[in-house]
């Protein structure tokens, strides 16, 4: 089974339970550090899943956004499925036809998503937002924004299905400190406590997610099965 590729650009924003899923599922991987902006990689990955990150993709000041956006095109052209979160989810859009600005609603903290079958509550932390470019098919709004979409075999999600419990409160506890929160009108206190009674529901969302992904490596029949309606 060929590995997965797992583009990290922060340690607070890791693979969480996407790692322990594939670990699971007998899925190997391998996390690459984007911030080392380490040799071109000429590996024949089977999937590539970019991160989050506290940065803007239309941020050129950013020292390794290019590097980066130069290792994407080679497993696109490649033909390598990939799997973009939050920023990765950006970044996929912007490769690919779309565009990224900031959100006129940023979101922080448990949103209701509309679209089957991700139709649920998931975690987000973002202040851009997606438009999506003409060839892709939306496959799941919140009342701000785009939170996911299909290119191909590519998927982009806005909200971060990986996330853990501890990653949320390591995020709480950074954030309290500045103040973030405020500016969407919501508390730590009230995330920690819908964080700790939907973390469990969610993960198991997380899980389908990614079987409809990655079931092109489980030998399922559609790489999609389980995740895009029909």
């Amino acid at each position: 089974m060929k590995p997965v590729l797992v583009l990290q650009h922060q340690d607070d924003v890791a693979p969480g339970n996407l790692g322990e899923w594939l670990t699971v599922q007998g899925i190997p991987f391998v996390v690459q550090d984007v911030t080392a902006q380490g040799p071109h990689d000429e590996t024949d990955w089977g999937a590539v899943v970019v991160l989050g990150s506290k940065e803007s993709a239309y941020d050129a000041s950013v020292p390794w956004l290019e590097w980066e956006r130069t290792e994407l095109r080679r497993h696109l052209d490649a033909g390598r499925p990939l799997l973009g979160i939050c920023f990765g989810a950006q970044l996929l859009a912007q490769l690919t036809g779309g565009s990224v600005a900031a959100a006129r609603s940023p979101e922080r903290g448990w949103i209701d998503v509309e679209g089957s079958p991700l139709t649920g509550s998931w975690f987000a932390w973002h202040g851009d937002e997606i438009t999506v470019p003409p060839q892709a098919q939306v496959l799941a709004r919140s009342s701000a924004c785009v939170q996911a979409f299909q290119v191909g075999p590519h998927l982009g999600v806005q909200f971060h299905p990986e996330v853990s419990l501890a990653m949320i409160t390591g995020w709480l506890a950074e954030n309290r400190r500045q103040e973030q929160l405020s500016a969407v009108d919501s508390t730590i206190d009230t995330v920690l406590a819908e964080s700790a009674a939907r973390a469990a529901e969610a993960e198991q969302a997380a899980h389908r997610l990614y079987a409809g992904f990655f079931g092109f490596l489980l030998r399922s029949p559609d790489p999609y099965s389980g995740l895009t309606s029909r």
